[in-house]
Order: structure tokens, then sequence, then C-alpha cells
């Protein structure tokens, strides 16, 4: 699809983990960024006459953000299996400067995963807002051990016969699975799953130290929701939470809502990780955004906590997803100290990076022009998908 062609000035720019100030760049007709410049060398006039000037006035452009572990949002949900939810859910969350997306399935039933499968295929390519870049399966090859939020009679040992109908289903949209690496049966998985190119996670998982460093050695190299609903760090047996800290290859989802994890630690990870290593992510539920009051998500009763996460409405003890949206969480790190480059990196180029989408996440020539224009205090003013200015 052709897009305006399009000539952003007068704005910082966040490229190559910097914010360059006094900047603009060019988008061309296929929704490309052809052009990164500083504001002193523009020549409008090599644009031609037809471009579409948008005057930051100042403000900040970034790269659009990249949110690879989310359920739902503002009423719509994964687990609604209906591409009308998933296209509803691209639309909210283009309104938090997200341009791509890994719609996240919580473990279920064969039948019922492979129905969340079919919505999403079914969904992709008709989004008006965030581009469905992938679907992320967050089980159900769980360890009920540490089941969290998950429906514990849904979790079942990895299976290749499974894990292969899942992937037909996806018609190559299947990028990432949270799996309990302790489990019997993940070599067979993991390398199914490195033969059809999807990134596989440590979470849900009750893994010692010692079986935490052999599935990196089979390459699995990333962590769901870090220290959530996976093996505490222990001076003796550091488990899944220590091995993740402690291992540069590592990769470390984190929820940044200053309730998941506390915000001190958050900026521990950030601090000693390597820049590239650390990812935002949401985990929100489908009632994000909505009034308070009781929720359905996966099943189950919830309710906005006092604390700002959803609880289970049956036992308020039990912490079931947050509602986070990624806007906030960048807004959040930055606000406890983190570097807003860094910050922005962390939402953006870095969960790119983790599934290979090298066209996305970064401002450089050649990349889709996926960007968010933010305002002084990182709320999204605009919005642009390949090159389209969305309405948000």
């Amino acid at each position: 699809m052709m897009c305006e062609r399009t000539l952003i000035v007068n704005a910082d720019v966040a490229a190559s983990g910097s914010i360059r100030k006094g900047y603009g760049l060019f988008i061309n007709q296929e929704g490309r960024i052809a052009d990164v410049f500083c504001m002193d060398d523009l020549d409008k006039a090599k644009y031609g006459k037809d471009v579409v000037v948008l005057d930051a006035e100042g403000r900040l452009v970034a790269p659009g953000l990249v949110d690879t572990h989310i359920h739902g949002i503002r009423g719509f949900s994964t687990d609604d299996a209906s591409s009308s939810s998933i296209l509803g859910m691209s639309e909210a969350l283009a309104r938090h400067g997200v341009t791509s997306f890994l719609p996240t399935l919580y473990a279920g039933k064969e039948d019922k995963m492979l129905r969340e499968i079919g919505a999403v295929v079914q969904a992709a390519g008709n989004e008006k807002g965030a581009r469905i870049a992938g679907i992320h399966l967050e089980g159900p090859f769980l360890s009920p051990k540490k089941a969290g939020a998950q429906d514990p009679d849904c979790l079942s040992l990895p299976s290749v016969s499974e894990m292969g109908a899942f992937i037909e289903a996806g018609k190559g949209l299947v990028r990432a699975m949270t799996i309990a690496p302790e489990l019997p049966g993940l070599k067979e998985v993991a390398q199914l799953a490195k033969d059809n190119g999807i990134v596989l996670l440590m979470g849900h998982t009750n893994a010692t130290y010692q079986e935490a460093k052999a599935a990196m050695e089979l390459g699995i190299l990333h962590a769901t929701h870090m220290f959530n609903a996976m093996s505490p760090l222990n001076h003796k047996d550091p488990g899944v939470a220590g091995a993740s800290l402690m291992d540069s290859r590592m990769h470390c989802e984190i929820i940044a809502d200053g309730v998941h994890v506390n915000r001190d630690l958050v900026m521990y990870v950030i601090r000693t990780k390597p820049k590239d290593k650390v990812v935002l992510v949401t985990d929100s539920l489908g009632p994000t955004g909505l009034d308070c009051g009781c929720h359905r998500a996966n099943g189950d009763e919830v309710v906005l906590g006092d604390n700002g996460a959803f609880v289970s409405a049956k036992d308020p003890t039990l912490l079931c997803g947050s509602a986070l949206t990624l806007d906030r969480a960048v807004r959040n790190v930055t606000s406890w100290g983190a570097d807003p480059a860094q910050a922005l990196r962390m939402a953006s180029e870095n969960p790119a990076k983790v599934y290979g989408f090298t066209d996305i996440g970064v401002i450089s020539k050649g990349s889709r022009a996926d960007l968010v224009v933010f305002d002084k205090d990182f709320n999204p003013v605009d919005v642009f998908v390949e090159g389209r200015r969305l309405a948000i």
C-alpha cells in the first residue's frame, strides 16, 4: 500500500541509543524511512512539492513501541478466540505508541489454543493500528508448581505433536513460546522450535540453576516476565532468576509497573544487564484501560487491586496480570532514573531484535516508518505504521 510522502521536521530523534536534537526524517511512498538528517542540512526542495510536512515542534520522534507479551487491552483479549478482538487490540495499542505486537495466548487445551491461533491468523493483514508481528504462546508446556494465574488443568508436558499442530495452525506466525525447561521432552520441542524460527523463553518454571544453565546451552536465552512465576534467586541455588541475571547472553522481559517487580529491582536489572538484554513488556489483560469493577480474564474473575494490577477476585493475593501499557512502562522507568534513550530502546529495538525483526524498532535509512511522536511527558501524540499516520 502506498502512503503519503512525509517530511517530519524540528524533532528530537531517538536513534542508535541516543537522542539527536534538532533532526528530521523523510518517509517515502513505500512507508520506509528514506532519510534522517540534521535540520541545519535540510533542503526541502529535494523532497518535491507534494511532500506532506509535519512540524514536530521540538517533540521526540522515536521508533514505534513493540509489545511482545500482551494478552489484551480495552476489553479485547486473545482468549476471546476472535479475529475482531485481535483487531480491537491492534487499534487500542496504537493509541499507546505500540506499532507491532505479539498477541500472547494463555495455556489452554489444544483445541482452544488452536482456535485462538486461528483467530490471530485471520486477523493478520487486516490491522488498522499496531501490526501483528507474530504469536507468543505462553504455554501449555509450563510447570504446575509455578502456574501463577495459568490454569493448572491446562498445563502439559512438552509434546512434539502438539507443538507441530500449533506451528501448522499458525502458518508461520508463531514466533515465541514460553516453556518450563525442567520438563521432560524439552530437547525435542526445542529442536522443532529452532527448525521453525520460534524463540523459546524460560517461564512459569521451577527449574534449578543447573537446569536453567542446561537450557541456555539449547539456545533458550530469554526469560519470561523476570522474577514472576520462576524459581527465585537463592544463595545456594540461584534458580532461573539468578541464571538470567548472571549470564550476559540472557534477555529478560520485565513488567515495569512497580507491582510485579519492585522498582529498585527493575532499575538494578537495567543497570547491570547489557543494554540490549532488557525488554519491557506489559503482560496486560483484556480489562486494561476499562473502568474499575469485576472483569473476566482467561476464564477467571479479576479486579483491579489497590496496587494497580489485576488480582483474582477470589484470592486478592494472586496476581493475574498487569494493567500496564507500554508507553506507561517507558514513563515509569524514566521517572525511576533510566536514561530516556535506553528506556525507549527497551520497548522497541530490544524486543524487535529478540525475534529477528530487523527493520522495526529503529530509526534508520531503509527501516519501516513505524514511529511515535511523544510529548515531553512521553504521551503519544502521533503514530505512524509503515508510513501511515494513524488517527489516535
